[in-house]
């Protein structure tokens, strides 16, 4: 889809779906957020860090700039509230950007190389989409690892009917 308020509104239930278990990582023990677990992210820290280095490293290829990240599980914050300062200042910058563009930057064909090395290229429009995608698989690994908790527990929901029922409510 290369709609503009299409673009935003996913990117606005991206945001709403990470605060969700933002909240719930928030009442967590440090040594839970930490805690190294069986899954391919290793904690709960290395998946929300994740999250918001891939947001850099797409809005730098989008903006035809280079990023300096080498490892996809680099931590920016050990604090959770430093995080989700640093995150949500990124949401907006990503959302300020796409909500500047025009249709043609849109369709505009971005050239990239991942922290990997993998090159490629795709679209704005489809990275834009990738990014809110990518939030929803790695909530998921992070749902997988609070039934791992000391205390298990389950993640908030996040689906789309949840989060258009809370806008409603207010």
């Amino acid at each position: 889809m290369k709609d503009k308020n299409y673009l935003l509104e996913l990117l606005d239930y991206g945001n709403w779906a990470n605060e969700q278990i933002f909240e719930q990582i928030r009442a967590l023990p440090d040594e839970e957020i930490s805690k190294k677990r069986p899954s391919q992210m290793t904690s709960i820290l290395n998946s929300i860090n994740h999250l918001l280095i891939i947001d850099k490293v797409w809005l730098a290829h989008m903006k035809g700039e280079k990023h300096s990240y080498k490892h996809l599980q680099t931590i920016l914050h050990e604090n959770i509230d430093d995080f989700c300062v640093d995150k949500d200042a990124m949401n907006r910058e990503i959302r300020d950007y796409v909500e500047g563009l025009s249709d043609e930057e849109l369709n505009e064909v971005i050239e990239y190389e991942l922290i990997g090395g993998n090159t490629g290229s795709l679209p704005r429009y489809l990275i834009i989409t990738h990014l809110v995608m990518h939030g929803g698989f790695h909530r998921g690994f992070i749902g997988d690892m609070f039934g791992q908790l000391a205390s298990p527990g389950r993640a908030a929901g996040q689906d789309i009917p949840v989060w258009e029922r809370a806008l409603r409510e207010g």
